[in-house]
């Protein structure tokens, strides 16, 4: 199975998109984005959880019944609140809509 995660931040024209070939697990899989950093992504019937792991810093994006994004460094951590504002799930598609901030941000997995 393969998958395309696409993450957006309407409001900017942000647009990124990851092509993750050979998933294993559709419920949680692991995958090295455009800038060359490891991001895994669990997926439940309720939400999601994402992590990002670069040299420098951990972020963590909690989309489930407590929603936070916490960014750990060796400065310390920094923890936001997170509004959903959607989630849906449709067979192979998975989108979540979500405030950090006031700013509207989406991820959208596409299952192929």
């Amino acid at each position: 199975m393969n998958a395309l995660v696409t993450l957006k931040i309407p409001n900017q024209d942000y647009c990124e998109e990851t092509a993750v070939y050979d998933i294993p697990d559709r419920s949680c899989f692991s995958y090295t984005d455009k800038e060359g950093v490891q991001c895994e992504i669990c997926v439940y019937d309720e939400g999601i959880c994402m992590f990002r792991q670069t040299n420098d810093y951990l972020i963590e994006l909690h989309l489930l019944d407590k929603q936070y994004a916490k960014i750990t460094s060796a400065e310390g951590i920094i923890k936001f609140d997170i509004k959903v504002l959607d989630f849906k799930i449709n067979s192979d598609i998975l989108i979540m809509i979500y405030l950090i901030e006031d700013e509207e941000r989406i991820i959208e997995i596409k299952y192929y």
